[in-house]
């Protein structure tokens, strides 16, 4: 059988994939995904090692891993000369020749955003910056060793109308985006628009996570972080990102799904199960929590994805209280299994209001 090149190149980058995330049944899944012969796939394979991508490894369960190559840095911050687009410049771009262009755009964008909030906002000293590629993904790590994300948000809210506010609440704001420790310089937009660009996006500080993806599982996650700690002596936060070299995806797609250009950022997106970090979503605090500031959205986008049931009190509190008494926001659940959606219309009594929209 004879492939075009662009076949060819699908099932290389399939196989990559598979390794990255070390499936032991790389060989059938591509046999039966492209209909090739066992000896196909190992000629992929023999072919990737002969040329440096991929390598055998007796730990990983698929047998391979990718090759990557590993550059850090640490840097003093405290000098007020430190500017965001100079340190990406000199330390991110040219590790980034694998990459097509789309990415190098994203990669300046959400590097300058994170780089500006270490030098502007952790009130740190110094940054951590790594980069490490591979031919499938470039990964970038930031750490600094300041007072952390999490306590400069509460530091925040406090002093601006929330009650007793925790680690929780923050994290839930981070979901929404439009928030910011310092309002008057930064429009809190940063962190929600970099997570939605990166195939990956884990920000963590006082050992909380606020993470963005598909398939990340958590302890994995920690796992992953925890060694990052060990390198470095104080962290207050980590940002750890990683995208597709060949990414299909734009800057401008992900700002049009969630801007305007006369009214600017009016949609958000809200995973459910990652916001009710304390369990599953049952509560009538929980869902308050979620309800917080959404007015300052016109359309919000709640991801029930992974969950499968919902308390009453939460669904009463969303569904009727909030969404009577903002009729102006639109409230827009998906990924909504059976039993959730019954909770959702039990709360209604036949009459959801009418800014319940099924399908966004």
């Amino acid at each position: 059988m004879s492939f075009t090149d662009k076949k060819r190149e699908e099932i290389k980058k399939y196989l990559l994939r598979k390794i990255a995330v070390d499936d032991q049944e790389i060989i059938n899944k591509a046999m039966d995904n492209f209909g090739i012969s066992i000896t196909s796939v190992k000629r992929y394979l023999n072919e990737a090692m002969n040329n440096d991508v991929i390598k055998l490894s007796k730990t990983a369960a698929c047998g391979y891993c990718l090759i990557e190559e590993k550059f850090c840095w640490t840097i003093n911050i405290a000098d007020e000369q430190v500017l965001e687009d100079r340190l990406f410049d000199s330390y991110i771009v040219p590790y980034l020749s694998m990459c097509n262009r789309a990415a190098v755009k994203i990669w300046q964008y959400t590097c300058a955003e994170i780089l500006n909030n270490a030098i502007e906002h952790s009130r740190g000293s110094s940054l951590y910056i790594e980069v490490s590629v591979n031919a499938l993904y470039t990964q970038v790590v930031i750490g600094d060793d300041g007072v952390g994300t999490f306590r400069s948000l509460l530091e925040y809210m406090s002093e601006n109308g929330w009650n007793n506010p925790r680690e929780e609440d923050a994290i839930v704001e981070l979901y929404k985006g439009k928030i910011t420790s310092n309002p008057e310089s930064h429009s809190g937009e940063g962190i929600f628009f970099s997570s939605k660009m990166l195939d990956e996006f884990i920000l963590w500080s006082d050992n909380q996570i606020f993470k963005r993806g598909v398939g990340m599982s958590g302890q994995v996650i920690r796992t992953h972080l925890l060694s990052y700690a060990s390198r470095i002596q104080k962290i207050g936060t980590l940002v750890r990102m990683k995208l597709e070299n060949e990414t299909e995806r734009s800057i401008t797609e992900v700002f049009n799904m969630y801007t305007d250009v006369e009214q600017g950022f009016i949609k958000t997106n809200i995973p459910i199960k990652a916001a009710c970090i304390n369990g599953e979503p049952v509560a009538r605090s929980q869902a308050r929590r979620i309800c917080g500031r959404l007015e300052t959205f016109k359309e919000v986008v709640l991801d029930f994805e992974d969950v499968e049931f919902i308390g009453q009190g939460f669904a009463d509190e969303l569904f009727r209280v909030y969404a009577s008494a903002h009729p102006e926001v639109l409230l827009c659940p998906i990924n909504v299994v059976p039993d959730v959606e019954r909770m959702i219309r039990h709360v209604g009594r036949g009459h959801l209001p009418e800014n319940i929209k099924w399908s966004c």
